[in-house]
């Protein structure tokens, strides 16, 4: 499928998009972030041919210490196509702490990018992931323990604790 053209929006996607993703995006920047912070993260990058700012909430896995996302059903989707090229700069929200990432998009042709996927799997057995399904690493900046929490003017002190 060419770059340029963006597939038809199913009526599931439009509702996502416009329903149920900016509620999980509110709900993600609030203290009841507790609820879905073991298993979604948001994801905010610039687009790389608008230059706009984009935010949307994923399901992420753990690999030591970096973050996974897989692109699900991915012919509906455009927003992995930022990523592909270059590493690219982003900021994740995880746990209720904003902090700045890496992300890279793996070819699905190497080692990476299977080990990722395992994890991925392992981490939602019931989810069906195809094997080139595009996959997103995100390694953090920075420690967790200096993340920005996202609570406005709230840093964490030496023991993690929000002043």
């Amino acid at each position: 499928m060419d770059a340029d053209i963006r597939p038809r929006r199913t009526l599931a996607a439009t509702l996502r998009g416009h329903l149920v993703n900016p509620v999980v995006r509110c709900l993600l920047r609030t203290p009841a972030h507790r609820v879905l912070s073991g298993s979604v993260l948001l994801l905010a990058y610039t687009g790389r041919r608008s230059g706009l700012r984009r935010e949307l909430p994923a399901m992420f896995a753990v690999l030591d210490d970096r973050y996974v996302v897989v692109a699900g059903q991915p012919e509906t989707k455009t927003w992995w196509r930022n990523f592909a090229g270059d590493v690219r700069p982003v900021t994740v929200t995880v746990a209720g702490r904003r902090r700045g990432c890496r992300a890279r998009l793996l070819d699905p042709s190497t080692a990476e990018h299977q080990l990722a996927l395992h994890a991925y799997r392992r981490r939602y057995p019931r989810v069906p992931v195809e094997d080139a399904s595009p996959v997103l690493v995100l390694t953090p900046d920075r420690t967790p323990d200096r993340g920005v929490s996202v609570r406005r003017g709230r840093r964490p002190n030496d023991l993690g604790e929000l002043r």
